[in-house]
């Protein structure tokens, strides 16, 4: 997988900034980006810690929402985890295979299958959980305990004025 390119935590809006905007909204635009290389460095945190013992950082984030959620069904699962339903479709299939998941008919609506991680899966995530997080512990280096939980708390109230979707 390829490195974080352009990651770098000093950068800030390029000289082509449109400077006729109102402040709130460049730096609503500031820290949209910055969020969003956040979540890229941290993301090929965990996927270089993964293939690193032959892992998929696809399968991650379903195995762990589904340990966290219980039975969910595979429109839900892309939703959440923000990846194609193809995708998720041709995943699920393969992980399935691996006996990592299973699926089982929505007892609410027999029309809809839901995909629930087996004991095999549970395992695999409990066992990886420590080194992908010790990981991104490492990558957090930077930021002392106390701006971590700041961090924390402010994302929180973030999405906490969010509509409940995400």
């Amino acid at each position: 997988m390829a490195e974080v390119e352009d990651f770098h935590p000093s950068r800030s809006p390029g000289p082509n900034a449109d400077s006729t905007l109102p402040g709130s909204v460049l730096l609503a635009e500031e820290l949209y980006r910055l969020i969003m290389r956040t979540k890229k460095y941290l993301w090929h945190t965990a996927a270089r810690t993964l293939e690193a013992r032959g892992e998929s950082i696809f399968a991650w984030p379903v195995l762990c929402l589904l340990v966290r959620n219980g039975p969910t069904a595979q429109r839900e699962i892309a939703y959440r985890t923000g990846q194609h339903p193809a995708g998720v479709s041709r995943l699920i299939e393969e992980i399935e295979g691996q006996k990592l998941v299973r699926r089982k008919v929505d007892p609410s609506d027999r029309r809809r299958q839901l995909v629930e991680v087996t004991a095999k899966g549970k395992a695999w995530v409990d066992s990886l959980t420590p080194p992908v997080f010790a990981a991104v512990d490492q990558a957090m280096g930077s930021m002392s305990e106390e701006e971590r939980r700041m961090m924390r708390k402010l994302l929180l109230k973030l999405l906490e004025s969010s509509d409940g979707s995400v």
